[in-house]
Formats: structure tokens, sequence, C-alpha cells
């Protein structure tokens, strides 16, 4: 009886342990999406409002047309490093998880 409650303590540790991990990789990946969120919007709020200056004070209509093909761009380019930071944080995330399940599970592939 004692062997089997020991099995049970062993067990539970490690699941604890195991939630413990897939809780500070989850919470590691939604601290860096929330960094990213933060400065992306930083960004943006200040790229719109230099833009708005810029607009405002255009007094020619090839200038505005200028001015607005740059903001069009500039905002492809950041939604495009927002995306690959986001998927960046996203692999990372689940080469953690990845690399948990490998060690918990007996038999499982590994991944280099």
């Amino acid at each position: 009886m004692n062997q089997v409650s020991e099995q049970f303590r062993r067990a539970n540790q490690t699941g604890m342990q195991t939630l413990e991990t897939v809780a500070a990789v989850a919470f590691d990946a939604m601290e860096k999406l929330a960094a990213l969120n933060l400065g992306m919007v930083r960004g943006v709020l200040e790229q719109r409002e230099t833009a708005s200056r810029k607009l405002v004070a255009a007094t020619r209509p090839e200038t505005l047309v200028s001015l607005q093909a740059g903001v069009f761009l500039e905002s492809s380019r950041q939604a495009m490093d927002y995306s690959q930071r986001v998927m960046e944080i996203g692999n990372a995330a689940r080469d953690g998880l990845s690399k948990l399940v490998t060690e918990q599970i007996p038999g499982s592939p590994r991944r280099n």
C-alpha cells in the first residue's frame, strides 16, 4: 500500500511540474504578445499623427497622393513585421510545448 501511495505522490508531483512548465510557456508567449501589441499600437499612433500633420499641410494634389502612398506602404510594412513577430512568438511557444511533450511521453519522437 505504501508503494502505491508513493507512486501516486510521484505522479502528482510530475503532473504539477508539467502544469507549471506549460503555464510558464503560455504566460511567456502572452507577455511577449502583449508587449508586441502595445509597441505596435504606439508605433501606429505615432505614424498616424505624423502622417496627419503632413497631409493637413499638403497644398498640392500630387503631394497629397504621394503622402497617402507613403502611409499605405508604411502600414503594409508594419503589418508584415507584426505578422512575422506573432509567428515567431507562436513558434517559440509551440517548440517549448513540443519539447515538454517529448520529455514527458516515453517513446515520443525527439525533435531537433
